[in-house]
């Protein structure tokens, strides 16, 4: 790779999209002799063996996996030193994607404290990466209002919108203040930057991640048939003999109804990776929805599509569109009184099937803290949501592609990685 310059540093790499994004940089994508060196950059430890990253060839970028890095510990002055010692080649680093968020109960304390980190990231590259040419960073459909109940504008939601939040809403908010500090550190130097705006990302990660619904719902629907006679030997086959076991969807009516834009953490990077290699198009601080298709969907689509994958009929919800009505819910709550058991609490129940197959990074590597947002997904999100790509296509990205291909290759990849049976 000596005939390229640019060195990629990825901020988040064992998260969502981290993974994705370094998954893609290794592919090689877009090519060979695109990116000389990849460093991807974690707090929590990372066996290079069990990532499933592409293995070392001639046409993949060098990678150095750099862990123990504590973004929301440290100040800026440790940050530096420990960066200048430890990153190889930090002074030739030409493209930051920044991929890292504390989620905290302080809305408040959540935005000064993610502030923090990302200025305390930006002003160590400003000291010590003159080559620096792009940072990308991602942000989400939150910064469109969509955590107020009923959401905040009508979609299909396009980029001017977010310059539109309620004040109240906005500060407890930090993608605005990402933007002001991108606008700020860039000014007057040689790089620029972009934001990326998802809503539900779906993808694979080796050790689990606290707010993946792909990996919720697989370790949910992968235990369900177990206990139901369906073994992992007639799981992801769509198998047309066996019992007939259905499975309902989590949620309300209306949440399986209304139409939102997913993508798959593959498409995500892979976009990152093409803004930052076309300034001229997608810098000077442009935001861009991504998703994985312009048409939107719903989950009530998605569902039996998923279910088949484990071998289930996914049916549509128990709860009646009139109990829908009547729970205006907020993110994070569930029904007082649900029929069955919510998928978090049906993992719980049953996670020692998961130890008894030797799948013992099912529980270790699971949602954890996310647990019960996940739940609560098909409930509070009853309200149409579908972005507008528009800006998107303009740029000359890639072709669409089918929302159910993500869930199902994460799927295939969460078995491989003993996250399901």
């Amino acid at each position: 790779m000596a005939d390229s310059p640019n060195h990629a540093i990825v901020y988040g790499a064992s998260g969502l999209i981290g993974w994705a994004l370094i998954n893609q940089l290794l592919a090689p994508y877009p090519g060979a002799n695109t990116f000389k060196k990849v460093t991807a950059i974690t707090n929590r430890p990372l066996d290079p063996s069990e990532t499933f990253w592409p293995e070392p060839e001639s046409h993949r970028p060098d990678l150095q996996l750099v862990s123990g890095v504590d973004l929301r510990g440290w100040n800026g002055d440790v940050l530096l030193e420990h960066l200048r010692g430890v990153v190889h080649g930090i002074e030739d680093v030409t493209h930051v994607y920044y991929l890292v968020f504390t989620a905290m109960d302080d809305d408040l304390e959540e935005v000064a404290t993610n502030r923090r980190m990302l200025q305390n990231v930006i002003d160590v590259h400003n000291m010590i990466s003159p080559k620096l040419q792009f940072v990308a960073f991602v942000g989400g459909t939150r910064g469109y209002g969509i955590y107020s109940p009923g959401g905040t504008f009508t979609p299909p939601l396009h980029e001017d919108m977010v310059n539109n939040l309620p004040p109240e809403y906005t500060k407890t908010v930090v993608y605005p203040f990402y933007r002001k500090i991108l606008n700020a550190s860039s000014a007057q130097k040689k790089w620029t930057w972009c934001e990326v705006c998802p809503d539900a990302i779906v993808g694979f990660t080796p050790n689990g991640s606290q707010f993946s619904l792909a990996l919720h719902w697989a370790q949910y629907l992968s235990l369900y048939a177990y206990n139901n006679g369906i073994g992992p030997h007639t799981q992801g086959k769509e198998a047309s003999t066996g019992p007939v076991v259905e499975i309902s969807f989590p949620g309300s009516m209306a949440g399986a109804t209304s139409m939102f834009s997913p993508v798959s953490s593959t498409r995500l990077a892979r976009f990152m990776i093409y803004a930052s290699l076309h300034p001229e198009i997608c810098g000077d601080g442009r935001l861009f929805n991504i998703a994985d298709r312009e048409t939107p969907c719903t989950y009530g689509s998605l569902w039996p599509q998923l279910a088949r994958w484990f071998g289930l009929v996914g049916v549509g919800p128990v709860e009646s569109a009139q109990e829908t009505e009547q729970n205006k819910l907020k993110v994070g709550e569930l029904p007082e009184q649900a029929s069955s058991l919510a998928p978090g609490e049906y993992i719980a129940k049953y996670q020692d099937i998961f130890t008894r197959y030797g799948c013992q990074k099912a529980i270790t590597g699971g949602v954890g803290a996310g647990n019960r947002q996940l739940d609560s997904v098909g409930y509070w999100l009853t309200f149409d949501r579908q972005l507008c790509l528009e800006k998107l296509k303009g740029t000359g990205f890639e072709e669409d592609r089918d929302p159910v291909e993500g869930w199902l290759e994460s799927f295939a990849l969460f078995r491989k990685a003993g996250l399901i049976l």
